[in-house]
């Protein structure tokens, strides 16, 4: 060892333990721990005792693209099933594996009401159906594709008409006016189309009654 005071080199004989530690990666979704079709995915990396900029950082599996430097990284994916991230650097190589799967189904409601009694007046004020992904923590919209409606009034044959898009078309609106307490409508066949969709997904159907 070399004395910092005098610039000599000295020698010593000890005997002493030590434990060799094995590098570490962190690589954590932000949001959770699942990579989700069709949005950005927010993901930080780290490693142990490594400068983030001294990583090099990759992704494969799940149709995915990984963009980013330091320890902030966007992942997108677009094939459902597992991906890896893959990080190496300073001697050291690792990866994870995350789930890829699509945005969840959302909800389909008319103003909050996902179906049963409403006010006569309350259900003629509204324009057509939403679509609504509840406790999802990403920015993402679902659409509304078309539903088929249906109003059954009291001692009288069902009459159906098909919706294209979310708001009522010139059909659909005139079966709403209609409305009056005892009637029943019914929301059919409803489909949604998510970012990442590549078609529509079915969701819930409603019945609402009209007081």
């Amino acid at each position: 060892m070399e004395n910092p005071l005098t610039g000599e080199v000295e020698s010593y004989e000890k005997e002493f333990e030590y434990e060799v530690g094995e590098r570490s990666v962190t690589v954590s979704a932000e949001k959770m721990n699942v990579f989700y079709i069709g949005v950005d995915n927010p993901v930080a990396v780290s490693a142990a005792g490594i400068s983030s900029n001294d990583l090099s950082v990759s992704i494969s599996g799940g149709g995915g693209a990984i963009r980013g430097s330091g320890s902030n990284y966007i992942v997108t994916v677009s094939t459902p099933g597992e991906c890896r991230v893959n990080v190496s650097g300073g001697g050291m190589r690792d990866s994870k594996v995350f789930r890829v799967k699509r945005i969840p189904d959302p909800v389909a409601r008319l103003s909050k009401s996902q179906g049963g009694a409403m006010g006569n007046g309350e259900f003629k004020a509204q324009g057509g159906v939403g679509a609504f992904l509840d406790n999802f923590d990403f920015d993402a919209n679902c659409t509304i594709q078309g539903y088929k409606l249906v109003y059954v009034a009291a001692r009288q044959d069902p009459v159906e008409v098909v919706n294209a898009g979310a708001r009522y078309n010139d059909a659909a609106r005139r079966l709403v006016n209609k409305a009056k307490p005892g009637d029943i409508f019914y929301f059919d066949d409803v489909k949604a189309r998510c970012p990442g969709d590549n078609v529509g997904r079915p969701i819930n159907s409603m019945v609402f009654k009209i007081q």
